[in-house]
């Protein structure tokens, strides 16, 4: 049962952070609120980031089995790729 709920909530939080980081991406390439003229496909670098992320937390939960993996690495890995959207961000300013 524990199991089940730790693949849920591992899956779940990679589904639910790409979906958020695809349209946080969308909106600041689109020009956000103030600019709809311009389009800058540069704020895509967070979505190669989040699935820098994403590949990195898979291999990690590759190599060792779900119900050997503590709840505290669980967690500590998916509040990990909710920073890569920042940090995605970050980069992508240093290419605008």
């Amino acid at each position: 049962m524990l199991d089940k709920i730790k693949g849920s909530l591992v899956i779940g939080n990679v589904i639910f952070s790409g979906f958020v980081a695809f349209f946080i991406s969308w909106f600041f390439a689109e020009g956000g609120i103030g600019d709809a003229n311009s389009f800058t496909p540069e704020f895509f670098l967070i979505l190669l980031m989040w699935a820098i992320g994403a590949l990195l937390i898979w291999k990690i939960f590759a190599k060792s089995k779900l119900e050997n993996t503590s709840n505290f690495k669980i967690i500590f890995n998916n509040l990990l790729l909710w920073i890569t959207i920042p940090i995605g961000f970050i980069f992508a300013h240093f290419f605008i």
